[in-house]
């Protein structure tokens, strides 16, 4: 059977190539379903295909002709799940799974039919049990792809934004948290947000522990001049972001619906609530997500690449989820049913992706999501290569901390009372949390490429898998040809050139790294984390780049000598090998070489400013010995974490989800020498301390030449909570803003209004 297994593949395999270039060269028409008639013709005519390339390829007939059998029969199988896609995506899908299954299948049976010694079989089974592992993950992006390219019928909510004559316009509660903002990028991004075509509307502004009143007193000084505008400071206060956004829903209006959430860097449409808050007019909407955009993003080849980088999810993957009611609440140009919101016990506090943890809880309480496939608002990306790591790991941690907590509701079974997600949304919520784990693979996989490149070189027996030089072949042709179809994809779904695009693939591999980091302590620590990255001093340069890539620029160095190594020496396996280690190593130098053309990039004078911030409030570098430690142990690190998946692992101190003002309410009644100690960062040593939040007054607007001493402050009654445990249902209905509800009013004349140098 092993000898019958490659021609087979190779087979599939040739198939797949013009059956993926019509996926992407051909439009869908977007009407009706596959019929059984044109898929059993495009089974006959695959059949067909397999037998002549089977024939071209030296098979005898018979083989040939069970191989096409089996092939042509693999389409007809698939045909209930693809019901909703044109031939091409039926063809596409089919062949591909075909292709990994055969591939699997082999090595696993050269695994245990073959003996060349307990170490070989036992790293062999490994390896084994990790292609299953990504083949999995695999068949999640393979999904998506298929499912917006070759969908003929959109059965999910409209996903186009739009007016909604006659709906209903509900009051909505937008929340602006703030942690160490520059004023003026907050102050632009409300005065965008002034200008909303809509007219039931308030606007809360949530600064979070920024001790610097430099930064949060001009954005107090601003919102005070508005009607409808409430800031409100909180010093020491717990929770991070997620602890702030609790205490907004204890201060909105008693007449919020909807409560929307726009980050302090965000340029909102004036039709963003307009298209969008009537959607709740549907009692069964809990959340509605548009994409998250970004401007100045044309003013260089790196903010191109990374722009096309970040459009892949709401391009492809949230469409795709949408049809299975298994989108995603990002937080930022997000709306969410203040009801259901209060329902579920609020913003979790202990997960670092607070807003997609919401989502899944609410999918779990029967309520339904909804993407809208429109761009509403423009974002400020990453300005530095290290800031984007920090991001990335924040999304990997978070990611895994959700998979960790909610593991058991996704598995397959039937929708309860506690958990009625249906078997679509389990696989949407899984799958996208077993992805995260892509990259902690591809360290892996890199480990065994470096076991077996020395045992090329050495010959001394250390070898993981010995396979026929056809099927090493095929190995690398597959991955260039995954590449190909993501860089691809980019460009279609994005509108990217191919250089950009080929940019964004990039840069997902520069980010390898810091992904398997963070999935790797995400599944070990209880507790949250951030990265850090080393202090820099004035504007970067070369050596601060590989510093700050150290562990990145050291197993490039790794993968690539050695790549050449056993290209030269190897022979035929060793040119195979060696194009899977170059392909590693030029992941691994993507990320200085991404670092560096960040420094490089020139940006507009705000923006620079802010960058020029970036780099003077860098964290604290790592230990040099720590670092030269983990670079130096760089392949007995990755051999420490194969041994360390065997380790049990405990499940994270994660606090029951309760209600969030009953908590507040409960704990504003504590003493003060009962009040627990903040864990996050305290008043600033020239600023009078103080332990709940300021809110701008607006009774009384501050005369033009008010300074910070003379305007009066208004202390709140809640104080942090740390109680894990909190009530079941609001104890009241939260308080109401002076005036009646609606937009911002009375702007001011001229001298003391928003466009006002400061």
């Amino acid at each position: 059977m092993l000898d019958a297994l490659p021609p087979l593949l190779t087979v599939a395999a040739v198939l797949l190539v013009p059956a993926t270039v019509l996926l992407f060269t051909i439009r869908t028409p977007r009407t009706g379903s596959l019929s059984p008639v044109t898929a059993l013709l495009a089974a006959v005519l695959t059949a067909l295909a397999a037998a002549g390339v089977g024939l071209l390829l030296g098979q005898d007939a018979t083989r040939a002709a069970v191989g096409a059998v089996a092939l042509g029969g693999s389409l007809l199988l698939w045909l209930p799940a693809a019901r909703d896609w044109d031939v091409r995506g039926l063809v596409a899908w089919a062949l591909t799974i075909d292709v990994g299954l055969l591939y699997l299948t082999y090595v696993g049976l050269w695994t245990v039919s073959v003996h060349p010694g307990v170490w070989t079989t036992t790293l062999s089974g490994l390896l084994w049990l990790l292609e299953v592992f990504v083949f999995l993950i695999g068949v999640g992006y393979l999904w998506e792809m298929v499912d917006v390219l070759a969908r003929r019928r959109w059965r999910g909510w409209p996903i186009r934004g739009e007016h909604h004559p006659g709906w209903r316009r509900p009051f909505v509660s937008l929340h602006v948290p703030t942690h160490n903002e520059p004023p003026d990028m907050v102050i632009e991004t409300l005065q965008r947000m002034l200008e909303l075509d809509y007219d039931a509307y308030e606007i809360l502004v949530i600064d979070n522990n920024t001790d610097d009143p430099a930064l949060w007193r001009p954005v107090q000084d601003f919102c005070e001049q508005y009607d409808g505008l409430t800031f409100i400071h909180l010093a020491n206060w717990p929770g991070f972001k997620s602890g702030a956004l609790n205490y907004a829903l204890t201060r909105m209006n008693p007449h919020t619906e909807v409560v929307g959430v726009v980050d302090a860097d965000y340029h909102v449409a004036p039709d963003f609530l307009a298209h969008n808050a009537p959607l709740f007019s549907d009692e069964s909407v809990a959340f509605v997500q548009t994409p998250q955009d970004y401007r100045d993003w044309d003013v260089s080849p790196y903010f191109r690449r990374l722009y096309h980088s970040y459009g892949y999810f709401f391009d492809v993957s949230q469409v795709s989820r949408n049809e299975r009611n298994g989108a995603i609440f990002g937080g930022t140009m997000g709306l969410i049913r203040a009801s259901a919101l209060v329902r579920s016990g609020g913003w979790d506090e202990w997960c670092i992706t607070e807003d997609a943890e919401l989502s899944l809880r609410l999918l779990k309480m029967g309520y339904n999501g909804m993407h809208v496939d429109r761009s509403y608002g423009h974002g400020v990306m990453p300005l530095t290569f290290e800031t984007l790591k920090k991001q990335r790991f924040r999304w990997c941690f978070g990611g895994i901390q959700i998979l960790r907590t909610h593991w058991r509701s996704l598995l397959p079974g039937r929708p309860t009372e506690d958990n009625q997600l249906t078997l679509a949304q389990r696989w949407a919520y899984l799958v996208g949390g077993l992805q995260w784990f892509g990259d902690l693979a591809g360290a892996l996989f890199t480990f065994f490429l470096i076991s077996g490149a020395l045992d090329l070189i050495l010959g001394g027996g250390l070898v993981v898998r010995r396979l026929s030089g056809l099927l090493l072949f095929a190995t690398v042709a597959l991955v260039l040809f995954g590449a190909a179809r993501s860089i691809a994809l980019v460009r279609l779904r994005g509108g990217a050139s191919w250089r950009d695009a080929l940019g964004a693939f990039g840069l997902w591999l520069a980010l390898g790294v810091t992904v398997a980091r963070a999935s790797w302590l995400g599944l070990v620590s209880r507790e949250g984390t951030f990265l850090r990255t080393p202090k820099i001093k004035g504007r970067p340069r070369v050596r601060d780049v590989v510093r700050g890539n150290l562990v990145e620029t050291v197993a490039a160095a790794v993968c690539l000598v050695l790549a050449l190594v056993v290209a030269v020496t190897g022979g035929p396996t060793g040119i195979a090998l060696a194009a899977l280690l170059g392909f590693q190593g030029v992941g691994y130098a993507l990320a200085p070489i991404n670092s560096l053309a960040a420094i490089r990039s020139d940006l507009p004078a705000d923006l620079r400013r802010r960058r020029e911030r970036i780099w003077a409030w860098s964290a604290a570098a790592a230990p040099a010995a720590r670092r030269g430690g983990l670079v130096l142990a760089f392949s007995a690190v990755m051999v420490a974490g194969l041994l360390a998946l065997a380790a049990p692992v405990g499940s994270p101190d994660v606090p029951e989800v309760g209600d969030v003002h009953g908590a507040l309410e409960k704990k504003s009644r504590a003493e003060d020498d009962e009040r627990s100690p903040a864990p996050s960062p305290g008043p600033a040593a020239d600023e009078d301390p103080t332990t709940g939040p300021t809110e701008a007054p607006k009774s009384t607007p501050s005369p033009a030449g008010a300074t910070a001493s003379d305007r009066p402050t208004q202390a709140a009654e809640p104080t942090p909570s740390t109680d894990p445990t909190r009530g079941a249902e609001p104890t009241q209905a939260p308080p109401a803003q002076p005036g009646a509800p609606g937009r911002p009013t009375d702007k001011p004349s001229n001298g003391g209004g928003p466009n006002k140098a400061r």
